[in-house]
């Protein structure tokens, strides 16, 4: 059996074909065409699988799809996305029409969660929260071993955790306020930097993204080359994500914490901010030995998606 995983986030989609021994047989990535319906949008997602399906002469084959946004899992049905224009949209039944394979569905940190478990980690913690740091900020949670989803498929929504006034901070994409994704998205992340560039033109930040667009990449970049401007906003990040991170540490008392995205490339210059907040917690057990980790594991919401299909097989 070949297992297909689709990572669906709000900048790209990640396509990952596995077999049953957990080895990759084809990858590829694509920008997400949020300027699609969702009927052409998954016209584009199966016109890929069933693509590799020939190539890969399949027989039989599964697909796990990991979305960013808030999905019902049983049914396959993604609910809301606050950086996917698809709402309550049956992706599982309707790629399921298109390309004859059964198709599992949740949100793509949980995929990304179960990946890391599986895959990086090979089940040595039981009790791990996965945040993917990227345009919108996901979590996955991995309980006794055991993925939890919540009664209604949508625990992990950490980027929504409010760390902001909730009338007077950022806005979120979701519509509302103060939620730990407007502070530390690449978004915002960006906005902070053409900030700082247009109030210090002849910074190494400003030169820098003279010969560039902006990326998380170049922010490091920057940072690496003792940018004052770069330096702050990886503090500023480490901050907010920090005392975010206070508060699911004191809630679930994990044994280690996963990044995983796009913006975890700099955790070298976010993490002594975020430490700091850890330091100056009262209640201090449940940080002294957490392991902070980056997933190395190129794709791992792809493959993770793709592992979840595979654990879940024989479901019905």
């Amino acid at each position: 059996m070949i297992s297909f995983g689709i990572d669906i986030g709000g900048t790209f989609i990640k396509f990952l074909a596995i077999n049953e021994k957990g080895i990759v047989l084809k990858n590829h990535k694509i920008q997400t065409p949020c300027y699609l319906s969702s009927s052409e949008f998954l016209k584009c997602l199966a016109e890929t699988i069933n693509t590799w399906q020939k190539e890969l002469k399949v027989k039989k084959a599964i697909i796990g799809i990991g979305i960013a946004g808030d999905t019902d899992n049983k049914k396959g049905i993604l609910r809301f996305a606050p950086n996917i224009p698809w709402h309550n949209f049956k992706i599982a039944l309707g790629l399921k029409n298109l390309t004859g394979c059964k198709c599992f569905v949740s949100n793509d940190a949980n995929m990304a969660a179960f990946g890391v478990y599986k895959k990086e980690l090979k089940g040595k913690y039981k009790n791990i929260l996965v945040l993917t740091l990227g345009t919108g900020i996901g979590g996955g949670i991995i309980i006794n071993g055991k993925l939890y989803q919540g009664a209604t498929g949508t625990a992990g929504e950490f980027g929504h955790i409010k760390v902001g006034d909730t009338k007077t901070g950022n806005i979120c994409a979701c519509g509302l306020r103060g939620c730990l994704e407007s502070y530390v998205g690449t978004n915002n992340l960006k906005k902070l930097t053409l900030q700082a560039v247009k109030n210090n033109p002849k910074s190494k930040l400003a030169k820098i993204l003279e010969k560039e667009k902006f990326s998380v990449k170049l922010l490091s970049i920057a940072a690496q080359e003792k940018d004052k401007k770069a330096l702050l906003i990886w503090d500023y990040f480490g901050t907010y994500l920090g005392h975010a991170l206070s508060n699911l540490i004191l809630i679930f008392n994990p044994e280690a914490i996963v990044f995983s995205g796009g913006i975890s490339g700099g955790s070298k210059y976010f993490m002594p901010a975020l430490r700091k907040v850890f330091e100056k917690q009262k209640i201090k057990e449940p940080f002294k030995n957490i392991k902070l980790l980056i997933s190395k594991t190129k794709d791992i919401g792809a493959l993770g998606s793709a592992l979840y299909a595979l654990s879940m097989k024989n479901e019905k």
